[in-house]
């Protein structure tokens, strides 16, 4: 049991280092940085060494009881700095996935349909036409490309990745007839492991890319002091958000394939299909299946 603690002990203290320790520490020497520089230095060197120096000087003299407060002081200011991006991730998560306030969230997503409509229309327009060449199906490929990458389905969000998500919920209930706000906690439940796993782990690198995300927005703050930190909230931001879109693309894929796959045990579990029925489910039993989970509400 003692071992077991022990090594309890040394995986959270391994995440906290990992998670909050180390990025909070790279903030707040960035911060000191910008701090001594600030707008008047932003790029000069010698300046920013000759304040360090400074710095250093006036804590050398220090006692060692004073010195171990710093240092503890300096580990807690890391720690709070990097719950503060841990919050701030929630909102990050918000903003990608749509949460928008609604006249801008209206606007955007009208944007983004009149887009895919004109594609999609392009596409049908070409494909009905009479006497198909090389170039029209070339051109029609495209279109029907360009289509997906902007959503796979009529966009209903004013972000991609929003409509990622949204997308499953409108494929599966067109596709399978299934609420998945109501049917998704009973078919988690019944999913295999290996399913479970390779879902939440997708989900954790979308967790991840939110509060790297975070990060990226107080660098960008931290730039009102020091200019140059722009350049690093733009670097860590496009990681951040390309991360966000290929972990959140993973994500909606293997939800896809989870629902063709195992779909049909959560229809033997709930009595909608018998247990020698083999094959994706019908419309019917996902209306079934919905009218159980929803418990008419």
């Amino acid at each position: 049991m003692t071992t077991f603690f022990g090594e309890l002990a040394k995986k959270l203290a391994e995440r906290w280092v990992s998670l909050l320790a180390i990025p909070g520490l790279l903030f707040l020497t960035v911060l000191l940085v910008g701090a001594q520089l600030r707008w008047a230095h932003a790029v000069d060197a010698d300046y920013a060494l000759d304040s360090l120096d400074k710095l250093a000087a006036e804590i050398n003299p220090w006692s060692a009881a004073r010195k171990a407060l710093g240092v503890a002081g300096v580990l807690l200011a890391a720690a709070a700095v990097g719950l503060t991006a841990g919050g701030l991730a929630a909102v990050v998560r918000l903003i990608w996935l749509g949460r928008w306030p609604g006249p801008l969230a209206r606007r955007r997503s009208a944007a983004r349909r009149a887009r895919w409509d004109a594609l999609v229309d392009e596409r049908f327009r070409l494909a009905d036409m009479p006497g198909r060449t090389a170039e029209m199906q070339a051109t029609i490929d495209e279109l029907a490309a360009r289509a997906n990458r902007l959503a796979l389905a009529c966009p209903a969000s004013p972000t991609w990745i929003g409509d990622r998500f949204k997308a499953v919920e409108s494929i599966s209930h067109e596709r399978y007839g299934l609420d998945l706000t109501f049917a998704w906690p009973a078919f988690w439940l019944v999913a295999p492991d290996v399913v479970r796993s390779e879902i939440e782990a997708a989900g954790s690198q979308f967790a991840d890319a939110t509060v790297r995300g975070a990060w990226a927005t107080l660098y960008a703050l931290l730039a009102l002091l020091w200019p140059p930190s722009a350049g690093v909230a733009v670097a860590v931001g496009v990681a951040a958000w390309r991360r966000g879109r290929s972990s959140a693309a993973a994500q909606t894929r293997l939800l896809e394939v989870a629902l063709d796959l195992h779909g049909r045990a959560l229809a033997i579990a709930l009595g909608v299909s018998d247990a020698d029925t083999t094959g994706p489910l019908t419309p019917e039993e996902g209306a079934a299946i919905t009218g159980i989970c929803r418990k008419g509400r």
